[in-house]
């Protein structure tokens, strides 16, 4: 799979049209959330996962969908190292995964801010909570083909993140963080 780390998320190019193969996208995304909502993963989803969405290139047919992810304790969403570790291994174990030429993984380390006082206070001190925005996108002949390779990305995806998961609770342990 072919993985480009960004500063800031490309916008969608080109128009977005139906996307042929539902059932296969609904499939590969109904057995990641479960798999992120799992007790294995440290993560949990920021922002609903939608489908893919199709659109035609000089190649064939490219469908993209994207994923927000976030860690499920506050505590580690605010640790900015935390999630350039996280960035780090996926990038290391997404890149040995499927084609590069059929595959392409967009990251992109977002941030906003959360309140972190007691909601009667008056002074709410504000923390920088960071999410993982990922643009999973996959190209093929045709639509059909173009989706059910998005949703063997998606499951790439998914495994990286299990094993991420597992590593991180380690290193946490070992840091006591």
């Amino acid at each position: 799979m072919r993985i480009d780390a960004v500063g800031e998320m490309p916008k969608w190019s080109g128009e977005a049209c139906a996307v042929a193969g539902d059932a296969a996208a609904g499939l590969a995304i109904k057995s990641f959330l479960a798999a992120i909502d799992s007790d294995d993963s440290l993560f949990c989803v920021a922002q609903p996962l939608a489908g893919p969405s199709a659109d035609e290139s000089a190649s064939g047919r490219v469908c993209s969908g994207d994923i927000v992810l976030e860690f499920r304790q506050v505590e580690h969403s605010c640790n900015r190292s935390l999630h350039f570790l996280l960035m780090e291994k996926l990038i290391e174990l997404l890149k040995e995964a499927g084609s590069a030429e059929t595959l392409k993984a967009t990251l992109c380390l977002t941030s906003g801010s959360i309140s972190m006082g007691k909601p009667d206070s008056q002074e709410k001190p504000v923390q920088k909570q960071f999410a993982l925005w990922i643009r999973l996108a996959a190209k093929g002949d045709s639509a059909e083909q173009a989706v059910l390779r998005w949703g063997l990305g998606l499951a790439h995806v998914q495994q990286a993140l299990l094993f991420i998961s597992r590593h991180l609770r380690m290193h946490l342990a070992q840091t006591g963080v």
